[in-house]
């Protein structure tokens, strides 16, 4: 089956979605100075991942959806006791269905593999601003851990603020996670040895509300979000270990941190109340280059 590509455009800002597998937005492109946001795949491959696949085994590239967890896991407890969680959640391998679409706007939903829920997304262009709602709703009361996990490619010196700042961040990076000063910015060519990784959250005390991406020419993306659900945000930053490039992912999320099942153990999670819709957002602002004085 060839995917179909779904394209949304205006003057300012040009993306194009996967139609069923994954739902994967594959690319975000700033017309105004033909900045693309999201990086491509790292090979010719397309052959759509499987429930269990592992994420970073497959050919991941653009924007995908974690739900109802990012690390593989036990769901803990009832009405799923036990029940496998899939690597990066269920939302990434799944089919998805087109409920409404136009030149700007696309309405898309999915429904749970293993666990009973639905899953809407819409995306919709307002000028130089992608808009992303978003709706969940389980027969159950469940536990889910939803995150954004977009692949945004980096350029030289492109810088990673948040707004605003956190004092430190805790790296998960390691097997033993350790807490670290936040030095103001993320540039990956800087603070990352290339072949390696790193992903750290900020403190689930400290409310960030707005992260941007600035490139040295004056072209930048500024995220913002919901933070009345995704009280918390990861930022996984890759210098050529999984990606075919330089990748920093913004990543509010409504679990701290990765796995579901220590998320709930430790009360750092959302729950999803049965047949009470959640609804949240993301808003996604890009600014073009600076174009020099004649």
């Amino acid at each position: 089956m060839v995917e179909e590509i779904i394209t949304l455009e205006n003057d300012d800002v040009r993306v194009q979605v996967m139609a069923h597998h994954g739902g994967r937005i594959t690319h975000l492109i700033n017309q105004r100075d033909e900045r693309e946001w999201l990086i491509g795949p790292r090979a010719v491959d397309t052959t759509p991942p499987r429930l269990d696949d592992v994420y970073t085994d497959t050919n991941h590239f653009g924007w995908d959806e974690m739900l109802p967890t990012i690390d593989s896991c036990q769901y803990p407890g009832e009405p799923y006791s036990d029940l496998a969680l899939a690597d990066h959640g269920e939302l990434w391998t799944a089919l998805w269905e087109v409920i409404d679409r136009g030149p700007t706007s696309l309405h898309q939903r999915v429904e749970g593999q293993r666990m009973k829920y639905v899953f809407d997304r819409v995306l919709e262009l307002r000028g130089a601003v992608l808009r992303c709602e978003y709706r969940c709703v389980t027969p159950v009361d469940t536990a889910m851990l939803w995150a954004l996990h977009p692949q945004f490619v980096t350029r030289d010196a492109t810088r990673l603020q948040l707004h605003p700042e956190p004092v430190s961040v805790l790296d998960t990076s390691r097997a033993t996670p350790r807490v670290r000063d936040w030095p103001g910015d993320l540039i990956v060519e800087r603070d990352i040895v290339a072949g390696s990784d790193l992903m750290i959250y900020v403190d689930p005390m400290v409310a960030v509300e707005s992260a941007s991406l600035l490139d040295a020419d004056g072209s930048s993306l500024t995220m913002t979000w919901d933070w009345r659900f995704a009280r918390y945000l990861g930022i996984w930053a890759d210098h050529g270990r999984h990606s075919g490039g330089r990748v920093i992912a913004i990543e509010p999320t409504n679990s701290f941190y990765d796995d579901l099942s220590k998320a709930v153990a430790h009360r750092r999670s959302t729950p999803f109340a049965a047949n009470q819709p959640l609804t949240w957002w993301v808003e996604i602002a890009l600014q073009s280059a600076k174009v020099a004085a004649p």
